[in-house]
């Protein structure tokens, strides 16, 4: 026993330099970014909404300076990123988008490289130097509960393929979904079951927010859509429910450092605090969308022990071909709504 109380104490205090190192350097960070121009951050959730996270933010951090600038979609932040560091030399201080998105940036050199170890934040958010895990979005199967019962709601995909959804089910006018099964399925299985899904003569929709807007009115019985998007209509009393299928398609959201930022040090020490179980959690509080690597997120708890489904950083590419194939089978089905 005493042996195992002093190996204890033992490794709190080896552990002790680590912690102080750490809170050290962000105090750095904090200090040095206060005398530099305001953070810019590019990210695609409505201000109102970011307003929210920059107010706990700055309850830890009140003279770090940040404005968040709205860019939808991921192709808009790479076309803005692209055209701005080649106009000027610098964009956004901290880029937040897809993982394709921040990967065309990285690959033209537009991204510092962070050793955000040193900042604490967990090793498996960042696949490189240069991303950092933020948030997600989480496919999810949801439908009206009072035209489905539970025990008729999908549970698997092959449930959600059986032709008894025939002219009852919605879907997002882009078929990821299916690509991101791809990633565990195989390209040729996920193909098969969009065909099967085609068959269902989906009704589309531009954004998964309508939508689930149509499932809470019974204009569609079930439909495949994001779980942050299923929120706002189910908290607003819409009678609809949701589940995680027995395999999770998702996109995971990354954040990274642009080269030439004016506040570097704002941009890491953001980061840093939105990879904390504090900054994850006014994130997805805020917004919806939690970090699914973030445990105390209520997203990571939804989808807790289902198989996920997502292609890597890296094979950016690949999943960039198969969205774009897989959207052209999608378009027969007609135009969206």
């Amino acid at each position: 026993m005493k042996k195992l109380i002093a190996a204890t104490f033992g490794l709190a205090f080896a552990l002790a330099p680590l912690v102080s190192a750490h809170a050290q350097s962000l105090a750095d960070l904090a200090k040095t970014a206060e005398g530099k121009p305001t953070v810019t951050w590019y990210e695609s959730s409505p201000s109102e909404q970011i307003d929210k996270v920059l107010a706990a933010f700055h309850r830890k951090y009140p003279s770090v300076k940040v404005r968040h600038t709205r860019l939808v979609g991921g192709n808009e932040l790479a076309v803005r990123g692209v055209q701005e560091m080649q106009a000027r030399g610098y964009t956004g201080d901290l880029l937040t988008g897809g993982a394709d998105h921040i990967s065309q940036l990285k690959g033209r050199g537009y991204m510092e490289a962070v050793n955000w170890a040193q900042l604490g934040v967990p090793k498996a958010y960042t696949p490189n130097p240069e991303m950092v895990a933020t948030t997600a979005s989480v496919y999810v199967a949801l439908w009206n509960s009072r035209k489905v019962s539970d025990a008729e709601s999908p549970k698997t995909w092959e449930d959600v393929l059986n032709p008894k959804w025939t002219n009852r089910v919605g879907s997002w006018v882009r078929a990821a979904a299916f690509a991101q099964l791809a990633a565990t399925e195989g390209p040729d299985s996920a193909k098969r079951s969009l065909e099967r899904f085609i068959k269902l003569k989906p009704m589309l929709f531009k954004s998964t927010f309508p939508l689930a807007q149509a499932v809470g009115s019974g204009e569609v019985d079930m439909g495949i859509g994001f779980y942050h998007s299923t929120l706002p209509p189910m908290n607003a009393g819409a009678p609809i429910k949701m589940r995680a299928l027995d395999i999770v398609p998702m996109h995971i959201i990354y954040s990274g450092v642009s080269k030439n930022a004016r506040n570097p040090e704002g941009a890491k020490l953001l980061m840093a605090w939105l990879s904390t179980d504090e900054g994850a959690l006014a994130y997805e509080s805020a917004t919806g969308r939690g970090n699914p690597l973030a445990a105390k997120t209520k997203t990571a708890q939804f989808i807790a022990g289902k198989k996920t489904s997502e292609w890597p950083p890296e094979k950016a590419d690949e999943l960039g071909a198969l969205n774009e194939y897989y959207n052209k089978m999608l378009e027969a089905v007609g135009s969206a709504r």
